[in-house]
């Protein structure tokens, strides 16, 4: 429930005093206005309360002492809030990215007829194109009717950072990693967050999960230009670009991850066409590269368009939705309800103006402060239906 300040009371009486005396020209326009003002200067914490904050500012500032110590997957992360709580602002960075992507892009699965003669990838494909700048466009990529990639922007410099890019002549190859890790964690966001300096790749490959609705997918995170120099993906001499896949050894490469292997080696193979792609040493990504070269053999007949659903960056700052309703958590630990020291800030409302007597709050829903049967203990309704109530006093004009 909304509560007011004395100051905010006060505010109220001078709004309602000033729109009951003589010569108040009364448009509707003007007393949206006012009611917009109302609800500006609510308590924020209340307010911030009954708003859903944005999926991509989930957890960013939050401490991090509630967060998972030694989680060995995704599904092993701390759930604070309601939303996971990742150990690094970086790792928290990557997941929501991730989180809104999948969000932004939900919808009805394709029809099978639209994966006829492409069994298992068994065809050429007509896939996303890498843009001037080496990066991918975010979406989702169906692959069945049943299973998709996730295709996740996740830069690692902050944007007034460039990135030492390579020519398309000095690269030779395209190296599949493995994590490989000694706590055999195989948290894909975890994972870009342990990364740092020229550790790292421009792609990571998580495993496989299912989202709210049973279909599978895997999430693929670009954190840099496809030809950034990436000292960590080097093979044969020659650094990168390259992939890590979320496997730790003797784990089996799950079909989805193997067909992903198999996207983003063949986009870049088109990108680059005089590159190689290898395995990094001994079994690490042999089972990719095998993946891979199957794909290369069986490739003939007609080319088939995979359907794609492109994220667009507005309605990714703007996606909202509770963990349960994007993906499936089989057995999460228990939820963890936190009180914040100090009151959330809401999001700044944004205005749609065509006149200084229309300024209309288009991100607030009166009815949605509180639920139906409560409206008689929202003060910001009584102001409403005060502003809304005839009054007594001269016609206007007078």
């Amino acid at each position: 429930m909304i509560s007011l300040t004395a100051s905010d009371r006060s505010s109220s009486r001078r709004v309602r005093s000033a729109t009951a005396g003589p010569g108040y020209a009364g448009d509707t326009a003007l007393r949206l206005v006012i009611i917009a003002t109302a609800l500006m200067v609510a308590a924020p914490g209340s307010m911030a309360s009954t708003v859903a904050t944005p999926i991509l500012e989930r957890h960013l500032s939050a401490e991090r002492e509630a967060a998972a110590d030694r989680p060995r997957s995704e599904q092993d992360q701390a759930v604070v809030d309601g939303w996971p709580l990742y150990r690094t602002p970086r790792g928290q960075e990557a997941f929501n990215q991730a989180m809104a992507t999948l969000q932004v892009t939900a919808g009805p699965p394709p029809a099978q007829s639209r994966f006829v003669g492409c069994a298992n990838l068994a065809c050429r494909l007509d896939l996303p194109r890498l843009n001037p700048s080496g990066w991918l466009p975010a979406g989702r990529l169906w692959v069945a009717p049943d299973k998709f990639i996730v295709i996740v922007r996740s830069p690692r410099l902050p944007r007034h950072r460039s990135y030492r890019r390579r020519s398309r002549r000095s690269m030779r190859v395209f190296v599949f990693h493995e994590f490989h890790n000694a706590t055999r964690n195989t948290d894909v966001y975890d994972t870009i967050s342990s990364h740092r300096g020229s550790v790292f790749t421009p792609f990571y490959l998580s495993k496989p999960q299912r989202d709210a609705n049973g279909h599978t997918f895997a999430t693929l995170v670009q954190v840099a230009p496809y030809d950034v120099v990436s000292r960590h993906a080097a093979n044969f001499g020659n650094r990168g670009p390259g992939i890590e896949v979320a496997k730790n050894r003797g784990d089996p490469l799950a079909p989805i991850q193997a067909k992903a292997g198999i996207i983003i080696a063949t986009i870049i193979k088109r990108a680059v066409p005089r590159i190689r792609v290898v395995h990094h040493r001994g079994v690490e990504g042999l089972l990719l590269r095998h993946a891979y070269r199957r794909h290369r053999k069986m490739a003939t007949g007609r080319t088939i368009r995979l359907p794609f659903v492109r994220a667009g960056a507005d309605h990714l700052l703007f996606a909202k939705a509770r963990l349960g309703d994007l993906i499936h958590r089989p057995g999460h630990r228990r939820s963890i309800t936190r009180v914040a020291e100090v009151p959330l800030r809401p999001p700044a409302p944004r205005l749609v103006s065509t006149g200084w007597h229309r300024r209309v709050v288009d991100r607030i829903r009166v009815g949605e402060l509180l639920p139906v049967g409560r409206q008689d203990q929202d003060p910001i309704g009584a102001l409403i239906r005060s502003l809304n109530a005839p009054r007594a006093g001269p016609p206007f004009g007078q």
